[in-house]
């Protein structure tokens, strides 16, 4: 059966910025598949996140921010997994990150004059460009109860997820997908077993 989740729907499986991160790698119809592809790639990721990024051109040649993306995702990956399984995660390479996080706080207004503030970021680096997904995995780390930090249950799946449910029973990363074929694979061995 097909997986019917769009595929920007993916995006968003983890329930937390720094697992959706994480998740930008994917099994893709049997593939292992990086979505992040290029610095577009990179930015209209964040963009779809939501993430304050700065504005205007990168004073950073092609390609310097999909490798600095791909660099951070393998630090947070290694971090959530060393964490998941009680071991205590290197931190010096994600510090690396966070210490060109600069940033200041700018007060903005809507149609409806709510105010609100919201992080405006530098980017004269890729750390400073990336440092709200690197803060993000900071505090996944330091604050994240890895109780309900999860690895999709799915045959060879590689997705996260951070299990917001109220029972916390979530096995994996969507119920179209993964949580789909393992029902059809388990009505499948009952039904040869009548």
């Amino acid at each position: 059966m097909k997986d019917t989740t769009n595929e920007h729907d993916l995006d968003f499986v983890g329930d937390n910025l720094a697992i959706n991160f994480i998740n930008t790698r994917r099994v893709v119809e049997g593939q292992l598949t990086d979505t992040l592809q290029s610095d577009s790639d990179v930015k209209a990721w964040l963009k779809r996140l939501e993430v304050p990024i700065a504005k205007g051109t990168l004073p950073f040649n092609d390609g310097v921010l999909l490798k600095g993306a791909r660099e951070l995702r393998e630090i947070a990956l290694a971090a959530v997994q060393d964490r998941k399984s009680g071991k205590k995660p290197s931190l010096a390479a994600l510090n690396r990150f966070l210490a060109d996080a600069q940033s200041h706080a700018v007060l903005t207004t809507d149609d409806a004059r709510n105010i609100r503030v919201t992080r405006v970021y530098g980017k004269e680096t890729v750390e400073a460009f990336l440092a709200p997904v690197a803060e993000a995995v900071a505090n996944l780390l330091a604050d994240g109860d890895f109780n309900f930090v999860r690895h999709c249950e799915g045959n060879a799946c590689v997705m996260w997820f951070y299990d917001r449910t109220k029972g916390h029973r979530r096995r994996w990363c969507t119920s179209t997908g993964c949580g789909n074929r393992a029902k059809v694979a388990a009505f499948r061995a009952r039904a040869s077993q009548i």
